[in-house]
């Protein structure tokens, strides 16, 4: 099953999740993923449209924990079954690129900044 799809599962189950949370939870399901990839996949959701930022709140660290949740609509979005990271950057997906210098096309436009 794809992570983003089991981090979709796990926000409808509790509404609201942050980073450190997802992670702990994908440990005890069984997912082997580092904090990083979470992190990494949850930037990625919010770029695609599919999460929003709702709340922070102190944790033990020096930062406060950021609460996400999903954007109301999006829950059955089509996009939650796949690996969110190559819908924004095509060219990483396994065979998605035959490197040569300076011929990466970064961003799918669909998804560019300021769209």
């Amino acid at each position: 099953m794809a992570i983003a799809r089991m981090l979709r599962d796990l926000f409808l189950e509790r509404r609201e999740l942050c980073p450190i949370e997802a992670y702990r939870l994908l440990r005890t399901q069984g997912r082997k993923t580092s904090y990083m990839a979470i992190q990494r996949i949850y930037y990625d959701l919010r770029q695609l449209g599919l999460i929003e930022f709702s709340r922070s709140e102190p944790g033990k660290a020096p930062i406060d924990k950021r609460y996400h949740r999903i954007i109301p609509g999006k829950e059955n979005d089509t996009r939650w079954q796949t690996n969110p990271h190559h819908l924004l950057y095509p060219d990483s997906a396994i065979g998605g690129l035959n490197y040569r210098e300076g011929v990466s096309h970064g961003r799918d436009s669909r998804y560019a900044k300021g769209n």
